[in-house]
């Protein structure tokens, strides 16, 4: 990898992250103003991530049978990432679980 595209990973992945944190700041915010249904927040962040990224996969192509070509393939390619990002939150949680918890009091 040359020193060009080793610069752009790292900008990429800083602006991963600031990207993450601005969704989890605003579901927080949400969270807090609906006491009474904190899984709705889940539930819409979800719904918003399949939404954009079929947004994605149809801005691609210039016609209806083209993208309807990719559904397989990005359901799988999507599956994929949210069980691989779920299955590493999830050992993160576990790892420092005292921790976290101990953050949301």
């Amino acid at each position: 990898m040359s020193d060009q595209q080793q610069n752009q990973q790292q900008e990429d992945d800083k602006k991963f992250f600031e990207y993450t944190d601005t969704f989890i700041d605003l579901a927080n915010k949400h969270e807090s103003s609906n006491q009474g249904a904190p899984q709705l927040v889940g539930a819409s962040l979800m719904f918003a991530a399949a939404r954009y990224n079929a947004f994605l996969v149809a801005r691609t192509h210039e016609e209806k049978a083209g993208f309807e070509s990719k559904k397989e393939e990005a359901i799988a390619y999507f599956s994929e990432q949210f069980t691989k990002m779920l299955t590493d939150n999830w050992a993160d949680y576990c790892n420092y679980f005292d921790q976290y918890r101990n953050n949301q009091k």
